[in-house]
C-alpha cells in the first residue's frame, strides 16, 4: 500500500548561473510510494529532469503523525496528501565543499 514518505536527501544541483560550479546541499522531499526504494527512485528521476543528481537519501520515513513536523514540512505533507502524483521539494540548503 502506498504511503507518504518524507526523505532527507543530499543533492548536487546545477547553479543558476552557468559560469558557476554546481552546488551541493540537502533538502526534504515528500512523495507517495510503496517503499523507501520506490520513493528514492521517484525522487532520483524527478531531480534528474532538472539536471540535478541525487547523491544519497540520508533518512526516509513514512509520515505517520503530521503533528511532529515543523510548519514547512507539514505544508509539504498536506500538499502531497492532496495529490497522489506529487513530489514536493523543500528548501534547498547548500553548504561549502572544499
Amino acid at each position: 500500500m502506498e504511503a507518504i514518505w518524507l526523505a532527507l536527501t543530499e543533492i548536487v544541483a546545477q547553479a543558476e548561473d552557468p559560469s558557476r560550479a554546481s552546488e551541493v546541499g540537502f533538502m526534504n522531499v515528500t512523495t507517495w510510494a510503496h517503499s523507501k526504494e520506490a520513493a528514492g527512485a521517484k525522487i532520483r528521476q524527478y531531480l534528474e529532469s532538472f539536471g540535478w543528481n541525487l547523491v544519497s537519501i540520508e533518512e526516509a520515513n513514512v509520515v505517520e503523525d503530521e503533528g511532529i513536523y515543523g510548519e514547512d514540512v507539514a505544508d509539504m505533507i498536506e500538499r502531497t496528501r492532496s495529490n497522489p502524483r506529487a513530489i514536493i521539494l523543500g528548501t534547498f540548503h547548500t553548504y561549502k565543499t572544499n
